[in-house]
């Protein structure tokens, strides 16, 4: 773990550093204030709109900054040759990945927080008091998020920070249309079924993470279905990063 916590600790420095990230947290936070002026323009909706764009906001900001850092954070260190001095330690792949996510993470949630903070703000002296509701979907963002550090990290190990950020929006894309793709295909041929289902259960669920539109109107979510997206991101996340360990494991470093 002392290798681990090292790189880590390397990599939120890193990333912290990054002027991309800053650029990107000032425009989540400019349109998180914005939500004030766009719920006041709303027939009496003003506390839904801010709520509903605020975590929009929120969510699409912490991916941008998730998908900028994490799809470049390894390819830049094997095309560099840095990833050389590393591994003439002893440090291993697996502790090498770990270090990477772990560092990552640490940054992606430090912009959250502060984004989540401002919003809360906003909310609370719009007369909304404390979110719950909203913390809870910010939660459940930050576990999506993870999932796609894992990815982004993955995604590094074998392309170009293009290619890997072309992959990324695509899971996006296909990872919040998967219950519908599913949906649509439970109508159509035996043989688009089947082919429906793989990708349903090898690419990621990204739908179980979403609780911004019940948050918005106030519903309490299912425990269980909570609990169930939870586990899912966890061992998903899991999952992704032995991948990524394997696929670095096999580079000519």
């Amino acid at each position: 773990m002392k290798n681990v916590l090292a790189i880590a600790k390397n990599t939120f420095r890193e990333t912290i550093r990054d002027r991309i990230l800053y650029s990107i947290l000032i425009f989540g936070m400019l349109f998180i204030i914005s939500t004030i002026f766009l719920g006041s323009i709303s027939l009496g909706e003003d506390l839904k709109i801010i709520r509903d764009l605020g975590l929009a906001g929120i969510y699409i900001f912490g991916l941008i900054i998730t998908i900028f850092l994490g799809t470049s954070l390894i390819y830049k260190e094997i095309e560099g040759r840095t990833l050389y001095i590393v591994f003439s330690k002893p440090v291993g792949a697996a502790q090498y990945i770990l270090g990477k996510f772990l560092g990552l993470f640490t940054s992606v949630v430090l912009t959250i927080l502060i984004m989540s903070v401002l919003y809360l703000a906003i909310v609370a002296a719009k007369g909304g008091g404390f979110d719950y509701f909203g913390l809870a979907a910010i939660g459940m963002q930050i576990l999506e998020l993870a999932v796609f550090i894992a990815l982004s990290i993955l995604f590094s190990t074998f392309s170009t920070p293009l290619a890997s950020t072309l992959y990324a929006i695509l899971l996006l894309f296909i990872g919040h249309s998967l219950p519908m793709i599913l949906k649509y295909a439970l109508k159509s041929s035996v043989l688009f079924k089947y082919f429906a289902y793989a990708i349903y259960y090898i690419l990621p669920n990204l739908e179980k993470f979403n609780l911004r539109n019940i948050a918005v109107h106030g519903i309490l979510p299912n425990g269980l279905a909570v609990f169930s997206a939870v586990a899912y991101g966890v061992v998903y996340t899991i999952i992704i990063l032995a991948i990524a360990n394997y696929s670095l494991s096999k580079q000519e470093v």
